[in-house]
Parts: C-alpha cells; structure tokens; sequence
C-alpha cells in the first residue's frame, strides 16, 4: 500500500484566470482521519486547494513528518494538540485558513520547528508561555487572529527568532524587555493594544519594526504630563507615580525605533 509514501504533494490546484474568474476549486472535501497511517511520510503538501472541516488528529501519528503545509485552504475547527507530537517537524504552514479556538501550549514541543505560520485564522485565547521553548523557530507569524492577552515573556527564550509577525490582533501589555536576549530582527505589532516603548536591547538588533505611531491618550490632559508623554520619557504624575496602564491615567505608546509606524 501506501505506508512506504514519504512525500504527498497535492498542491496549488485552487485556480483562477487572470480576470479572477474561478477555474477550479482544487481537492475538497476533509483529511481523512486515515492520514494517520502514512506513518513514514515527511512532506506533507496540500496548500491552496479548499480542503475543509477538521483538521484530524491522527495527523499527530506521522512520526517522520519534516514538512505540513495545509495553508491557503478552508480548514475550521481548531488545531489538534497532537501535532505537538511531531518532533521531526520543523515547517508547520496553516495560515489563510478558518482555524477558531486556541493556540495549544503542546506546540511548544517542536523543538525543531523552523517556522510557525498560523496567521489570517479566527484563533482566541492568549500566546501560550510554552511557545518560548521554540529554539529553532527563526519566523513566527500569529498575526490576523483574535488572540488577546500580552506577549510572554518566555519569547526571551526564542534563540534562533528573525522574524515575529504579531500584526493585528487584540494583545496588549509592554512588549517584554526579556525579547532583547533575542536575534529578532524584524517585528510587527500594529494593530494591537501594546502600551510603554519598544525595549532598548530589541531596538540594538532591529532591522524592520512596524507598529501603531506613539499614541498619548489622557482623559485629564496637563500640559507637563502630556509633553513628557509625547517625547517617549517616563512621565510622572504630581504624586511621583509612574503612569499605569488604566484607562483612568494616560495610556501611552511610544515606538522609538520603529522603522515604520502605522497608520504612518
């Protein structure tokens, strides 16, 4: 049978004409839970056609896997843990699906992962702390979810990270100054809720930053307070109080290095 099957490319046949008119949807349909048994393959290729449903988890069972690219297609529901169990992989490419739920701590188990792409999916919930054990991951892209919450700061932890695309979503909180430990050389966050200044290590190594342009918000504005504010420095109220971030206070959002600032 097919259990010797070490490479199944079966994609880029979603195709349109150069007007846009649609020639083929490509393969349909779901994955079949049988996947699971081609336990030898290690390229995995079914982007852009329009595969649907579930992403099966015996798609966790295929040991040998180096390569799983299913981006571009129509896949819902959420992404199986069981991928976590796949300690070959080192490609997992998902994004410009219809993937809902949460992002699953056991990802952080790829410790030979490369890239992460889960970008232009309906993810919720928070950045689980466990993907800071990704070591060999140079480019993780989260961006165009719904994934709130802060970024961790186990992403000091990301050791081989070039590129973190975070780009519209709901996070907020500082951008963690454990980051600078890393060779992270183009980052984008705008479209978020960040607040504080992009730490000084990061800004040391960075090439490419995108983010919202400096932002000072306050509901009582005072005119010391509000010039302080708008030249990145720490401003203090009357009582000597760092500014926190509630909407009481001022809400302040500096990017200093920033290579470009949106929406510029």
């Amino acid at each position: 049978g097919m259990s010797k099957l070490v490479s199944l490319q079966l994609d880029n046949n979603y195709r349109v004409d150069d007007a846009g008119n649609l020639l083929s949807y490509g393969i349909q349909g779901p994955i079949p839970g049988s996947i699971g048994n081609l336990n030898r393959l290690q390229e995995l290729r079914i982007d852009n056609n329009f595969v649907g449903g579930a992403l099966p988890s015996s798609i966790g069972k295929l040991q040998s896997l180096v390569t799983l690219r299913i981006e571009s297609n129509n896949l819902q529901s959420s992404i199986p843990s069981t991928i976590g169990n796949l300690s070959k992989l080192q490609y997992l490419h998902l994004w410009s699906n219809y993937l809902s739920s949460t992002i699953s701590g056991e990802l952080g188990k790829l410790s030979q992962l490369k890239e992460l792409f889960l970008d232009d999916n309906e993810l919720t919930g928070t950045i689980p702390q466990e993907l800071g054990l990704l070591t060999s991951a140079t480019y993780i892209s989260l961006a165009e979810n719904h994934i709130e919450g802060v970024i961790p700061q186990s992403f000091g932890m990301l050791s081989s990270l070039e590129r973190l695309e975070l780009q519209s979503n709901e996070l907020y909180g500082e951008v963690p100054r454990q980051m600078g430990n890393t060779p992270v050389a183009t980052i984008k966050l705008e479209g978020n809720y960040f607040y504080g200044d992009i730490p000084d290590g990061i800004c040391k190594n960075i090439q490419s930053l995108s983010a919202d342009c400096a932002v000072t918000r306050s509901p009582t504005s005072s005119p010391t307070t509000e010039s302080a504010l708008s030249t990145g420095s720490s401003a203090v109220d009357e009582a000597g109080n760092m500014p926190t971030p509630s909407p009481t206070f001022e809400f302040w959002w500096s990017c200093n290095c920033c290579t470009t600032c949106r929406p510029g």
